[in-house]
């Protein structure tokens, strides 16, 4: 049995904020929208390698409060041309970090939600 990588959910507050933060900082492209019920939409983004979906769930009664949450992860082939622009945008929550396979740090999106930002060596 294979098993491969398909989404992350997270509950967000503003999709368009969400969507547009994750769409300038990380390349993501809308793909679809579902409408689960009158007061429940995910909004689906595809990461520019088309390998990971990420869901933007809001609704009434769903809190964006980060619970149960890890973080997302996402390499990028230049960490200091990745790390320029999301110092510009103002989302940048840790300095780069060497470690001994790869160089890292974190970024924040609206909502609070992490994505470990990673160049691997």
């Amino acid at each position: 049995m294979n098993f491969g990588t398909h989404h992350v959910c997270i509950k967000v507050l503003d999709p368009a904020r969400s969507a547009e933060f994750y769409q300038t900082a990380l390349g993501f492209r809308e793909c679809s929208i579902i409408h689960h019920t009158p007061t429940i939409t995910s909004y689906f983004l595809s990461a520019p390698d088309h390998g990971l979906q990420l869901q933007l769930l809001h609704g009434v009664g769903l809190a964006a409060d980060c619970a149960a949450y890890g973080h997302l992860g996402m390499r990028t082939e230049d960490i200091q041309a990745s790390f320029a622009l999301h110092s510009q945008m103002g989302c940048v929550s840790d300095k780069i970090v060497e470690q001994h396979h790869q160089f890292g740090y974190f970024i924040k999106d609206p909502d609070g939600y992490e994505t470990e930002i990673v160049q691997l060596k």
